[in-house]
């Protein structure tokens, strides 16, 4: 029995440590096209209300553990695309929003169509914790 756990926890650690490694080594093209950075100076914490056209993306950056902006306010029907910018794997899980593993540089796009608090968190990174707010 003690061997099964320890065989248990040693496969649990290396799984938790290729979620956390760098993904820049490997020599397959990345998916998707690496988005620009963009510092736009907001600390992790604060919240950002958007207004302007409907089809217009707002952006947020997953920059040294954190979602930046934290907190968002977006109008019914605009997308909100996610960047991942850190050098280990990401994802935006949570209120119906469900994105699959970023690499650096890969990006997920969701379209809020109902008026609602959507609370979110990295599966890899809990204490990883975003929110946007959708209202007419």
């Amino acid at each position: 029995m003690k061997k099964e756990i320890i065989i248990f926890l040693i496969i649990l650690g290396v799984l938790f440590a290729a979620g956390c490694a760098e993904n820049g080594n490997s020599d397959e093209p990345s998916p998707s096209t690496p988005a620009e950075e963009v510092d736009n100076g907001e600390a992790a914490g604060t919240e950002e209300t958007v207004t302007g056209a409907e089809s217009e993306i707002i952006d947020i950056e997953i920059r040294d553990y954190k979602y930046i902006p934290q907190n968002l306010t977006v109008k019914v029907g605009q997308t909100v695309r996610w960047t991942n910018n850190d050098t280990v794997l990401h994802d935006v899980v949570g209120s119906s929003i469900e994105s699959e593993y970023l690499q650096k540089g890969e990006t997920f796009t969701y379209t809020f169509e109902e008026v609602g608090t959507y609370q979110y968190i990295c599966t890899l990174h809990p204490w990883m914790e975003g929110e946007v707010i959708a209202e007419v």
